[in-house]
């Protein structure tokens, strides 16, 4: 089954559509504006081919609104996943890392589950931020992702944080069947904690043919696994997509 999955709420897709058009399309270029330290020229592009120029592991520029968190997102091209863990965008040693994701997604956003990784240093860098998620009131203030790709504009709404066991998600879920897929959303709402927070009117409403981010660190607080996973409702280019296995993956 093809999925080209932009799930949508009471309208929600008209203003995120043009959100996302205000800051990744029709825009005069911003190579000049985008920098690796998160500067930005409101409503300009982020230049992400110039950036990838500078470092051509950077794949993508992921910018939460409303919180500090803005930056770079990396892929090693040599497949070390731990690589990006203890080096900064520029290849830096840097024990904090940066934003990176594992070789097992592609940087292309088209995969189920897309996975970024980034450390909470106590300086409030990096993911450091996402510990707020846990706070409803943060939680309902702060509802949206944007991702930036050479060429796309990517939106995501933020529907679900809490804390979990410290495992590989991609090593656990076999997100390349819907099986896999389904089980991760059993997780997400099927165990009811005090930490868990769901957005209100999207219980159960994702589905294994939607596109998915989850943004990962450890909480300094407990030593458990943050997570803040946010669904697909915007794609200024019109690329994301996927063939969605309902096989047997026996």
């Amino acid at each position: 089954m093809k999925s080209r999955g932009v799930k949508t709420r009471n309208g929600l897709i008209v203003m995120l559509l043009l959100t996302a058009f205000l800051f990744g399309c029709g825009k005069e270029s911003a190579a000049d504006n985008a920098t690796l330290d998160g500067e930005e020229a409101e409503e300009q592009v982020i230049d992400v081919q110039k950036l990838h120029e500078a470092n051509s592991d950077i794949f993508a520029w992921i910018k939460i609104p409303g919180t500090t968190i803005e930056a770079p997102v990396l892929q090693s091209s040599e497949g070390d996943d731990s690589y990006y863990a203890s080096h900064d965008y520029v290849k830096r040693y840097d024990p904090d890392g940066a934003l990176y994701i594992e070789a097992a997604n592609g940087n292309d956003m088209c995969d189920f589950n897309t996975v970024i990784h980034g450390s909470s240093p106590s300086d409030g860098s990096r993911f450091a931020g996402l510990s707020q998620f846990l706070d409803r009131t943060y939680f309902d203030e702060n509802q949206f992702i944007y991702i930036y790709l050479d060429g796309n504009a990517l939106v995501y709404y933020i529907f679900a944080a809490y804390l979990r066991d410290d495992t590989r998600l991609l090593e656990q879920y076999d997100f390349s069947y819907a099986s896999g897929c389904q089980a991760f959303l059993d997780e997400i709402y099927d165990s009811r904690s005090m930490s868990k927070i769901i957005r209100n009117g999207w219980e159960d409403q994702v589905v294994p043919e939607n596109f998915l981010v989850t943004l990962t660190t450890t909480d300094p607080a407990t030593g458990k696994q943050l997570v803040v996973i946010g669904s697909l409702i915007g794609d200024v280019a019109g690329t994301i997509d996927r063939y969605v296995d309902y096989g047997d993956p026996e």
